[in-house]
């Protein structure tokens, strides 16, 4: 084997490690398994929101719900396209889905960031204005 040949291999196992995790799980995947886990437990938890239901209903979804409130709030990581959606649905109100990839922007899962697949926007920040807009119109200023 010539040693171009073996820096072709070792300069795309380098490439391939970026985007493939040890286990040989789409690194992709991962990150997007793990952002809905964060914002599952960020708005269950202690300091969540009172009131709330959350519904797990597989490790890549969940749903928000309060009582008394005709409304729905799912947050989906889709692996096939590879975007977290999330979609607001109340009574009486056209469905509205948001979605956000994964934007490496140089390589490394520091570096990297989750957008609005249409543009500016952060899902922390439309989350909550989706939960009060959905379920909690008393924190409307």
């Amino acid at each position: 084997m010539s040693e171009e040949g073996k820096k072709k291999l070792r300069d795309l196992a380098a490439a391939v490690r970026g985007k493939v995790a040890p286990t040989g799980e789409n690194a992709l995947h991962q990150r997007g398994l793990d952002l809905v886990e964060a914002l599952a437990q960020e708005v269950s938890g202690p300091d969540g929101m009172p009131g709330l239901r959350v519904w797990r209903d597989s490790p890549s979804k969940f749903r928000l719900e309060r009582p008394n409130r005709n409304a729905t709030i799912t947050v989906e990581w889709d692996r096939r396209i590879g975007a977290l959606e999330l979609t607001r649905e109340k009574h009486g109100e056209p469905r509205t889905l948001v979605r956000y990839v994964y934007d490496d922007a140089g390589g490394t899962k520091a570096e990297g960031a989750w957008r609005k697949m249409e543009g500016g926007g952060e899902i922390y920040e439309d989350l909550a204005a989706a939960l009060v807009e959905a379920l909690y119109p008393e924190a409307q200023s």
